[in-house]
C-alpha cells in the first residue's frame, strides 16, 4: 500500500518537491538506482516525487497542464515499481502520464492495468572488466582513437570546480557545441549541461594543442555502473578525439573498479537490424516521433554510440495512461521535453 494523505482517493495520493528531500532522494539512489537517467531527479528541474510506503522507493516526474512525464523507471523494487506507476496514474486524474524509457518487463506488466507500451529504443551496456578496444568488435573505435592519437591529442580526467581552469574550458566546449545546431540548447531536463550534479559526476576530455576539443560528462547509474551521458565536441576537434574520450572514460572506470558502463538508451534501435519504426505506433504518434527524431537526430545519435558495440542490450518503452494523444497534451509534453 502506498502513502496517502487522509481520504486514500486517488487524487489525494501524497507528492513532495524533489528540492525538499533531496537528502532523502539521494540516499534511495545510492541504494537502489540502477539505471541510466535516474539521477536526473537531483537536477534543477522542479521535479516531484512519490513516495512508497516506507520512503524506501519513488517515482519522480514533471507535471504540465495535461500531462505528467516520468524518465526511466521508479527507483524501487520491481513490484513497487509497477505499483508506483499505477498510484501515479490514479494521482494524475485527467491528464495523460507519459512515463518514459520504462524497462520492457514493467512495461508488459503494466498493459492492460491502464497503461498502453510503445517500445522507443535499446539502452546499450558494456561490461569493464572485459572492456577492451582490441579485436574486431570495436575496431571502429581503435581506428578513429588512433587516427586522434597521430594528430596529438590526448586524453584525461577533467576536475571542474568553480573557477577552475577545466571549468572554463569545458563550458567553452558545451557552447560552441550548442552554437552549431540551435536545438542543442534546449532547456529540458534532457539537455547537456556539464555543472549540474557537480557533485555526482566524473569529466573525461580530448585535448589538442593544449586546447580542450572535446568531453564526455559520466554520470552515476549505481555503485557499480556509470552512464556515458553528455558526449561534446568543438566542430574543430578532430575525427576521433571524441571516441578516445569515451574510451578512456571506460579505462578508468575499469581500473577505479566498477563492473559496467551505459551507453545510453539508442532511440528507435535494435541490435540485430538498426534503426527501426514501432510497428505498433499511429500515425499520430509516429509524427511525434518524427518531430522529435528531427530536433534531437536519432540516427546520428545511434550511428555514433552504435560504435561502441554492447555486451548488454535492454528494450525500454514509453508508457501511456491513455490510447489517444490530444493536441493539448502534445503541447505539454512538447513544454517539458523541449
Amino acid at each position: 500500500m502506498l502513502w496517502r494523505t487522509p481520504g486514500h482517493t486517488p487524487s489525494s495520493l501524497r507528492t513532495e518537491f524533489v528540492r525538499d528531500c533531496a537528502d532523502e532522494i539521494r540516499h534511495v539512489l545510492a541504494l537502489h538506482a540502477n539505471e541510466a537517467g535516474q539521477f536526473s531527479a537531483l537536477g534543477p528541474d522542479p521535479w516531484r516525487v512519490m513516495w512508497n510506503a516506507s520512503r524506501t522507493g519513488f517515482v519522480s516526474f514533471l507535471e504540465e497542464r495535461h500531462c505528467i512525464v516520468t524518465w526511466r523507471s521508479p527507483v524501487a523494487t520491481e513490484t513497487e515499481q509497477i505499483e508506483l506507476l499505477a498510484a501515479l496514474r490514479g494521482y494524475a486524474q485527467h491528464k495523460t502520464v507519459f512515463a518514459l524509457g520504462i524497462d520492457e518487463r514493467i512495461a508488459e506488466a503494466l498493459e492492460g492495468r491502464g497503461f498502453h507500451a510503445t517500445w522507443i529504443g535499446t539502452e546499450c551496456h558494456l561490461h569493464l572488466p572485459d572492456w577492451s578496444v582490441t579485436g574486431g568488435r570495436r575496431q571502429k573505435v581503435r581506428w578513429a582513437r588512433s587516427h586522434a592519437t597521430k594528430l596529438g591529442v590526448t586524453w584525461r580526467e577533467a576536475y571542474p570546480a568553480p573557477g577552475s581552469d577545466d571549468e572554463r574550458a569545458l563550458e567553452r566546449v558545451e557552447q560552441r557545441w550548442k552554437s552549431e545546431r540551435k536545438e542543442r540548447a534546449t532547456n529540458s531536463f534532457l539537455r547537456n549541461d556539464f555543472r549540474e550534479l557537480l557533485d555526482f559526476r566524473r569529466y573525461f576530455v580530448a585535448e589538442l594543442g593544449g586546447q580542450l576539443v572535446a568531453s564526455i560528462t559520466c554520470t552515476p547509474v549505481s555503485g557499480e555502473s556509470w552512464y556515458l551521458q553528455d558526449p561534446v565536441r568543438d566542430p574543430s576537434a578532430p575525427r576521433g578525439a571524441l571516441e578516445g574520450a569515451m574510451a578512456h572514460a571506460m579505462d578508468r572506470l575499469r581500473d577505479d573498479g566498477f563492473t559496467s558502463v551505459s551507453n545510453g538508451i539508442l532511440p528507435f534501435w535494435r541490435p540485430d537490424d538498426g534503426t527501426a519504426t514501432p510497428l505498433q505506433s499511429g500515425l499520430f504518434t509516429r509524427r511525434l516521433i518524427g518531430l522529435f527524431d528531427r530536433l534531437y537526430r536519432f540516427q546520428s545519435i545511434n550511428q555514433f554510440r552504435s560504435k561502441f558495440i554492447p555486451d548488454e542490450v535492454v528494450a525500454v518503452s514509453v508508457l501511456r495512461s491513455r490510447r489517444w494523444i490530444t493536441p493539448p497534451v502534445v503541447r505539454s509534453l512538447v513544454k517539458i521535453l523541449l
